[in-house]
């Protein structure tokens, strides 16, 4: 598979125009407006220290999506990308009442992968 950097990911992500039902119910953050607006945000600043002050930076869109910490950013990413609304339910599921964030997310990892969330957002068959 391709490697894609953190800007074709970004463009990737503003293209996105798939309604989000199921993760739209999912809570935000406070200051946030859309999880479309905090993944900009965030991938705005991953190739510097940012608000975590990182020492190490990886242009690399699936070293990003293997790393975050947020499991409801990626249910709405691959809900925005097209995946089967039962998919996207079931990562729900399983992320749901996960305690840290790390183990929410790696649970939403585990039914929706990067290869697959890549075919998606790229157009890799």
């Amino acid at each position: 598979m391709s490697k894609y950097t953190i800007d074709q990911l970004r463009t990737a992500i503003r293209e996105l125009k798939i309604p989000t039902p199921l993760s739209d119910q999912l809570p935000l953050p406070a200051d946030q407006v859309s999880t479309r607006d905090q993944w900009l945000g965030w991938l705005n600043e991953y190739l510097g220290p940012g608000y975590y002050n990182r020492q190490t930076f990886v242009d690399d869109a699936c070293h990003v999506y293997q790393h975050l910490n947020n499991g409801r950013m990626i249910v709405w990413l691959n809900e925005a990308a097209g995946e089967d609304p039962r998919i996207v339910q079931a990562a729900i599921v399983a992320m749901d009442g996960r305690e840290p964030a790390q183990t929410e997310a790696m649970y939403a990892r585990r039914i929706l992968p990067w290869e697959d969330l890549a075919r998606r957002l790229f157009g890799v068959r």
